[in-house]
């Protein structure tokens, strides 16, 4: 049967409509995947943001080769300016002792690397009174935006860590 101009011409939109939704979709998803599959290519704000308080954790498989790059970030991004080059502490606290400031689990040292004390505060996180010598920590989420470099740094510190 002979289909009529009318016709074409609505399945032809109705195609173009459909199409546009699969495109769509998979431009939301794509945007989205990074935020719910573990990857590491989010920013650290974004993880910050789309993360619940208290369930961050390291997605790294944390290898020789991932603290090596956690190390150099460490000694780039100027921690051991404060905390010293091996973790010990100069101006700033120790990062080889059992005492943190805050808390020493994953979630809340990704949130006070990106936050910065005083954000870490404002999310609700609470200070502790072991550590007395430390001062305000900077928010280090503009000279460290990739999530992925942050969990790096995490895994070398953790290295430092006393047995």
């Amino acid at each position: 049967p002979k289909l009529d101009q009318q016709a074409v011409l609505l399945m032809s939109t109705s195609t173009a409509i459909r199409l546009s939704i699969l495109i769509v979709s998979a431009v939301i998803s794509a945007a989205l995947s990074p935020l719910q599959s573990g990857d590491t290519t989010s920013t650290s704000l974004q993880r910050v943001t789309a993360t619940e308080k208290g369930k961050l954790t390291n997605p790294l498989t944390i290898t020789p080769q991932i603290i090596a790059e956690g190390q150099s970030l460490y000694q780039a991004k100027t921690c051991g300016a404060c905390h010293g080059s091996n973790g010990g502490g100069i101006h700033c606290p120790s990062l080889i002792n059992s005492e943190w400031i805050y808390d020493g689990d994953d979630d809340t040292l990704f949130r006070l690397i990106a936050l910065g004390s005083s954000g870490l505060e404002t999310a609700g996180y609470k200070r502790g009174d072991k550590e007395k010598h430390a001062g305000p920590m900077p928010g280090f989420a503009e000279a460290i935006p990739n999530e992925g470099d942050i969990w790096k740094i995490i895994a070398y510190i953790r290295s430092l860590e006393p047995k």
